[in-house]
């Protein structure tokens, strides 16, 4: 009798609410809408009472999430990203170059969002002290299965920030690239097998991708070993707020664009949003190397999902891919979702992937 088929999670939870800081995904849950540049301002004032305090604030937060998905099923969870104000900034933070205090407008994703963001005002640089290895081996200690640690990618970085500094995008890929490799090659050493980078902005931006934009994610991996699980997430965006079934998401066509050059890339295993967008699953078939972590549950609907759908679909895909290269997921990170609903539609997702 084959084996289960895999399971992981993405990124980011609902976070308790005793967890010292408070995350976009907090904020449009109470306001029906995201607002990075609150959670921007307020994230260092958060963090400044009580250390000591706080420490222990978010290891009781990494527990509960972590507990919640092993309860689930979860094979390979995440430390649900509960330190992070939003992931992106939370790795800015930890580099030069980054001015958080004089923010800068910007309209974002197509004109999907819009709010203030930190700046890059001078060059980049890392200190070479990796943040990451702390959260991880705290979060690992919690945690009976291996851990996944994930981390925001160049392109995406660069579309949620100000470059008021570089004014040349291939240029400033590559400095953000070798600073989310100085933190993967650190994590490596740290005992961590699983290491995600996450890119939905390759989703919107197709041909920046295809120019410079998979040469970043080379240079995020290089040197890991085969030993380490080399992860790419590319969802197609969080709506403004739950349930928002107007929000304008990227082209799910852009997976079949740049399928050939996924397929290709010096990594492992590509992450699909597939709830959602319901692709043609022939795109399955055009990763022939590729093991796909295939998006099975929606994170931005409050709907939770019956064990049949779930179980139907996954049917459908393994008719197009071998599975040994199915992984079983969540479309993107369940921060906008309360924990309760969460929690469900993350047993209802195990137990279809048990069943199959």
């Amino acid at each position: 009798m084959p084996l289960p088929l895999l399971t992981t999670t993405i990124g980011s939870f609902p976070k308790p609410k005793f967890t010292p800081i408070r995350d976009w995904f907090d904020i449009s849950r109470e306001k029906g809408g995201m607002n990075c540049a609150q959670t921007t301002r307020n994230y260092a004032a958060d963090l400044s009472k009580n250390k000591e305090k706080n420490e222990e604030l978010f290891v009781k937060a990494a527990k509960e999430v972590i507990d919640i998905q092993i309860r689930a099923g979860i094979d390979i969870p995440t430390d649900g990203e509960v330190r992070r104000e939003n992931y992106i900034h939370y790795h800015c933070r930890h580099l030069s170059g980054f001015d958080f205090s004089k923010l800068e407008h910007r309209i974002l994703r197509d004109g999907a969002y819009e709010t203030d963001l930190p700046a890059i005002r001078s060059d980049i640089s890392h200190s070479g002290s990796a943040y990451s290895v702390s959260d991880f081996k705290t979060a690992q200690k919690l945690s009976s299965k291996p851990l996944k640690f994930t981390l925001p990618g160049p392109l995406t970085i660069m579309d949620t920030t100000a470059d008021c500094f570089y004014d040349d995008r291939p240029r400033l890929n590559k400095v953000l690239a070798e600073t989310i490799n100085k933190e993967i090659l650190a994590l490596v050493d740290a005992g961590c097998k699983h290491i995600q980078v996450d890119e939905p902005l390759f989703a919107r931006q197709v041909n920046d991708a295809l120019l410079f934009g998979f040469e970043g994610i080379d240079r995020c991996f290089h040197k890991v070993p085969n030993s380490v699980k080399r992860i790419v997430h590319m969802c197609c965006g969080y709506p403004d707020h739950l349930d928002d079934s107007e929000y304008k998401k990227a082209d799910p066509q852009s997976y079949i664009d740049l399928s050939s050059m996924i397929d290709d890339a010096e990594f492992d295993q590509i992450s699909i949003e597939d709830k959602h967008c319901c692709n043609d699953l022939d795109l399955l078939e055009k990763f022939k190397k590729k093991a796909v972590i295939f998006g099975s549950i929606a994170i931005a609907s409050s709907k939770i999902e019956t064990l049949d759908e779930v179980v139907n679909r996954l049917k459908q895909a393994l008719s197009h891919i071998d599975r040994e290269r199915l992984i079983v997921a969540p479309d993107c990170g369940l921060g906008l979702l309360p924990p309760k609903i969460a929690e469900e539609k993350l047993k209802i997702m195990c137990q279809a992937a048990a069943m199959v």
